[in-house]
């Protein structure tokens, strides 16, 4: 198996599933079409097993699209029950509570992940 590198655009974000466990999705999400765009991370993630997954997402921005493949993603993770311990560092700028409550809303509905959140400082264009 090799790891899952896909390069960010300005719609798209960086993603950066590596063998190890250590899994990174960075950027802004607004696909075309979502279910396209993560259809090579749900194949990676179905043959992936390991005992510690450590997940981090850093997203500026995803719609609703994303949101709901954000949430199937995380359902398959989940459910390998071969991986043991499931770690979540959510990523988000001072002062956007939406992002912060996205996050919050999947650790209520994903049991078996251990969240944690980062706050960040506001990046100023």
């Amino acid at each position: 198996m090799n790891d899952l590198i896909l390069q960010k655009t300005d719609s798209l974000p960086a993603i950066c599933f590596m063998t190890s466990g250590e899994l990174k999705i960075t950027g802004r999400a607004l696909p075309e079409d979502a279910i396209r765009f993560f259809l090579p991370m749900f194949e990676w993630i179905n043959k992936y097993t390991g005992e510690i997954i450590n997940l981090e997402v850093n997203l500026d921005y995803f719609n609703t699209s994303v949101s709901k493949q954000i949430l199937d993603m995380f359902k398959i993770i989940e459910g390998n029950p071969a991986n043991k311990v499931i770690k979540i560092k959510w990523m988000y700028e001072d002062g956007d509570d939406e992002m912060l409550e996205s996050g919050e809303i999947y650790s209520e509905m994903l049991k078996r992940f251990q969240f944690t959140y980062h706050k960040y400082a506001e990046i100023i264009d």
